[in-house]
């Protein structure tokens, strides 16, 4: 059974290319951080390993628990180590190595990279040598924020399978699935912004759900205040957000869940999804709803251009619009 949730398209051509023997020497899952990539990386590895069930690990049998220990001896996982900032040549000679033996227990041998975009760029390079002649009997799997921040060589040499964000509704879904109440489900669906893992992990962390929805509500304090009172709301920002695009991302799903519910439309989303739009208690013309998140992106381009962070939040507090 495949444990990843949402990405049954790219599942069901995994499941297609192995059993057609068409799946690529290497393959790489590229997407946002938290939406799946890992989960659906380990499940490719229990699906070529598996002896119980082809194509589809039962996560019982001798391999499946082999590779859940990280103890199977036909797999072989390369990750950033702890306190590290990046994968080290030496990793990927160790990989080498590996991928040179023979099968001891499968068919076939598996390396994971994950986080393939932290390869040092003489590690990348070294990597480069395996998968452009990759021994017989091998299937290389690699997870990446982006396939941008990866080398062009290195990509030209993997199959690419994008991952995108989940429907909200989806992600509330499984969360209701794990026993989260239907309220916080509905907030972790919104805030995640389609990504599961980051929903998941926010179920089970309080404070961290309490820290988005006060960056919410920060917002909704800004569109609430006068010029004055919005100059000491980003004295408060800049002591709580570390994170400045993550705000800028909240804010921009908020208007959108405010758009969308003055509209009429549905979003995906059951329960109180007051944070996010629905029922502030106030009105904002529906033309000032594209202006204010032109706005955040705007600010966003300042602070990525080394503009002061200060200076990017007090010019677009002062221009967000006004609630009547």
């Amino acid at each position: 059974m495949w444990q990843s949730i949402g990405h049954e398209r790219v599942q069901r051509f995994l499941q297609r290319a192995i059993a057609r023997g068409s799946l690529g020497h290497a393959v790489l899952f590229a997407g946002p951080e938290s939406v799946g990539k890992q989960t659906l990386a380990f499940d490719l590895t229990a699906a070529l390993l598996c002896s119980r069930q082809p194509h589809d690990p039962c996560w019982e049998c001798r391999d499946c628990k082999g590779i859940v220990r990280q103890q199977h001896p036909d797999f072989h996982l390369v990750q950033l180590e702890e306190g590290r900032k990046s994968i080290r040549m030496d990793q990927v000679a160790a990989l080498q190595r590996a991928v040179s033996l023979r099968p001891y227990q499968a068919p076939q041998r598996v390396s994971l990279i994950l986080d393939a975009h932290l390869l040092q760029p003489e590690a990348s390079q070294r990597l480069l040598k395996t998968l452009e002649e990759p021994p017989p009997h091998n299937t290389l799997i690699l997870t990446a924020a982006s396939m941008h921040l990866l080398p062009q060589t290195l990509l030209s040499r993997c199959q690419v399978l994008r991952l995108t964000a989940l429907p909200r509704r989806r992600v509330q879904t499984a969360l209701e699935q794990r026993g989260v109440p239907q309220e916080s489900a509905a907030f972790l669906a919104a805030a995640s912004l389609g990504r599961l893992g980051w929903a998941i992990t926010a179920s089970m962390r309080p404070e961290l759900r309490e820290q988005e929805e006060a960056l919410v509500q920060a917002l909704v304090r800004t569109l609430q205040a006068d010029r004055a009172a919005r100059t000491a709301l980003v004295e408060e920002l800049l002591d709580e957000v570390s994170d400045v695009d993550r705000l800028f991302d909240l804010w921009c799903e908020w208007w959108r869940s405010y758009l969308l519910h003055q509209l009429g439309v549905q979003d995906g989303l059951d329960g109180d999804s007051s944070a996010f739009g629905s029922e502030v208690g106030f009105d904002i013309p529906l033309q000032d709803v594209s202006t204010a998140i032109k706005r955040i992106n705007e600010a966003r381009e300042w602070i990525r251009a080394n503009v002061n962070v200060r200076l990017a939040l007090e010019t677009l507090v002062l221009h967000l619009p006004e609630a009547s």
